[in-house]
């Protein structure tokens, strides 16, 4: 009786063509995450600017609020001042505009009271008790695309 040796086919690997088409299934699949990755870098450097931005309008307001109410800064001049930056890639602009407000009760409740100062006698009456200051502070960075602009306002009394 002769024995005779059988000979089995090898189907427990990949043939070389099911290599090809999973390497180039793969490639698109990684393409289109570097493209993700690339956004979300874009996106992560403006984010970080704006916070920087919000940082350096903060830092600023904070400044000027630190000031005496009669501080020569804080005149109202009727035009836009500028605010030396920390950050050399901001430039932060500011205002600021004087009130009276004769009953606080009713500038509380939005019924009035808010009025501009009158210049001339400088009784007690002429004078602000009130000033807002309105800052807007902008990204000079040329290496990312767009404006980024943020303002701020805020209310300063005497004391």
């Amino acid at each position: 009786m002769g024995s005779r040796a059988r000979t089995h086919e090898n189907t427990e690997g990949f043939t070389l063509i099911e290599i090809l088409i999973m390497m180039v299934i793969l490639s698109f699949v990684a393409l289109g995450i570097a493209g993700l990755f690339s956004h979300a870098m874009v996106t992560n450097a403006s984010g970080h600017d704006y916070a920087l931005l919000a940082s350096e309008a903060r830092f600023a307001l904070e400044a000027l609020q630190a000031r005496p109410f009669v501080d020569a800064t804080l005149l109202d001049t009727g035009s836009v001042q500028n605010w030396p930056p920390v950050n050399p890639n901001f430039l932060i602009e500011y205002t600021v505009e004087d009130f009276r407000v004769e009953n606080w009760t009713q500038a509380a409740s939005g019924s009035g009271g808010w009025g501009a100062p009158t210049s001339g006698t400088g009784a007690a009456t002429d004078t602000a008790n009130l000033k807002r200051i309105s800052m807007t502070v902008t990204s000079t960075n040329q290496v990312l695309r767009g404006r980024r602009v943020l303002t701020v306002t805020s209310l300063k009394i005497p004391g």
